[in-house]
């Protein structure tokens, strides 16, 4: 014979099961500056600086090859530098954001400007970032020895 509950009975059982449901659900090691962390290994190389090569550029959907083979490297005290003479500094403000400040380094006098990337990929032996400016789309894939 089934013996009959009250219904606060029910109700504080079923809170209970819901509770337990979302706490155990919950990942509890989560942590931002850990994967902001992993992003910036991935993007230098941490003791050894990764020479990401410039692949393809896609502005659009038209494939853009002038600067194709130009080697980039980020280095773990936020500087880069690449082969076409750019220099300077770069921070990673989410995990799908790159920021750099860049300006020639041949004329050490003149202007940073500023790049905003979206990370598209980033892992080992690839980086793609994409850009606006206007109404254009700039996609650049990098690909790298590591």
């Amino acid at each position: 014979m089934l013996k009959n509950y009250p219904p606060s009975f029910c109700k504080a059982v079923l809170t209970l099961l819901i509770a337990l449901t979302l706490y155990s659900s919950c990942t509890k090691g989560y942590d931002p500056g850990n994967l902001l962390d992993e992003k910036a290994s991935l993007l230098t190389g941490k003791s050894e600086p990764v020479n990401w090569t410039l692949s393809t550029i896609r502005v659009n959907n038209a494939v853009d090859t002038s600067a194709k083979g130009t080697v980039k490297v980020y280095r773990a005290d936020g500087t880069f530098t690449d082969k076409l003479g750019y220099t300077g500094y770069w921070t990673l403000q989410s995990r799908d954001s790159l920021i750099e400040s860049t300006r020639s380094g041949v004329n050490p006098d003149a202007p940073y400007f500023t790049n905003r990337f979206h990370i598209d990929h980033l892992e080992r032996g690839r980086l793609q970032l994409t850009y606006s400016d206007g109404d254009k789309t700039i996609r650049l894939n990098y690909e790298s020895n590591r």
